[in-house]
């Protein structure tokens, strides 16, 4: 006879072992208050009155109620009118990018149309304001807004274009 080692009580012993149930009640349902999330862009933007990043596309800094723009800057809004438009522009040429880039010319674009341009001759605020043609706009989906200015500023510390300070933008009827 063969001395050895017998498993077949251990195999007993695990057979009778179960595993806690894993099923496990189903949580209380709750319904959250209706909300609009992201909330939607409207058609006019004050940067003074709200933040704005659902607005900016590119080129725009963020924070502030005057917001630097660079080589590019692009805006949406939505525009859930069939009235005649008019694109609005605030803006500021500052006096210490002046001093470098001398008056600038700003060319406006609305949904790849160009609107008109503008020129700056001194620093300073500026009122942008022109009819938008009808089917220029877009109803079922945002409205792009390009507002460009050329010459842009070059930082000489770290190369960074910048142009003007952005207040208001948007479309009014």
């Amino acid at each position: 006879m063969r001395s050895g080692f017998c498993f077949w009580p251990y195999l007993l012993f695990l057979t009778a072992c179960r595993s806690p149930s894993l099923t496990f009640p189903i949580p209380e349902q709750r319904t959250l208050p209706p909300r609009i999330d992201p909330p939607p862009i409207g058609s006019f933007l004050d940067f003074g009155q709200e933040d704005g990043l659902d607005y900016i596309v590119r080129d725009i800094d963020a924070g502030g109620e005057a917001r630097w723009t660079r080589d590019h800057p692009e805006l949406k809004f939505r525009v859930d009118t069939k009235a005649p438009v008019r694109l609005v522009l605030d803006f500021i040429v500052v006096e210490e990018t002046f001093r470098t880039t001398g008056p600038l010319t700003l060319q406006v674009k609305v949904n790849d149309h160009p609107l008109e341009s503008m020129r700056c001759a001194r620093p300073g605020e500026y009122h942008f304001e022109q009819s938008v043609p009808p089917d220029w706009i877009t109803h079922d989906g945002p409205t792009r807004v390009i507002a460009e200015a050329a010459p842009v500023w070059v930082a000489p510390a770290d190369g960074a274009h910048l142009a003007y300070l952005l207040l208001r933008a948007g479309f009014r009827w």
